[in-house]
């Protein structure tokens, strides 16, 4: 059993790359007031804790400000990723900023995980942290024991 963070999706980061870079320069050119703090966060996730206890796995994202409509939890059998994707919406463009720090658009974490009990995954949030336990599928045994004849 284990349990793997994926740093980033390559297909659809190849994908989102050069949006994702036009919308950064184009708000450094367009915001005085901290443009990189904006670009960091089109670049960067939230933070997460994984912990590992002989029955389960605990996962703790940060993620304030959100409610827990904007945030789904996925699990993919196919390729056993476990996907946390969080959406705040862009806010009006036709607004100007003296300053602009609150980060917009998707935030997404992928772990690699095997040998869960899916039908008892839990998930909560609570005061900006959600938290996901992964039960553990019982540990099968390699050993044979034969009768003696």
């Amino acid at each position: 059993m284990m349990i793997r963070p994926i740093p980033f999706n390559i297909r659809e980061n190849a994908e989102r790359g050069r949006e994702v870079l036009e919308k950064a320069l184009d708000f450094m050119t367009e915001q005085p007031c901290n443009p990189l703090g904006r670009v960091s966060g089109a670049l960067s996730s939230f933070r997460v804790d994984v912990i590992d206890t002989p029955d389960r796995y605990e996962i703790f994202a940060e993620l304030p400000g959100f409610h827990k409509e904007q945030i789904t939890v996925s699990y993919d059998d196919g390729t056993g990723y476990l996907t946390i994707k969080a959406e705040r919406p862009e806010v009006d463009m036709d607004v100007k900023y003296i300053c602009r720090e609150r980060r917009t658009g998707t935030f997404e974490r992928t772990f690699e995980i095997d040998g869960i009990v899916k039908d008892e995954v839990s998930v909560s949030f609570e005061d900006g942290v959600l938290h996901i336990v992964l039960p553990k599928e019982p540990a099968e045994t390699n050993k044979t024991v034969f009768d003696i004849q």
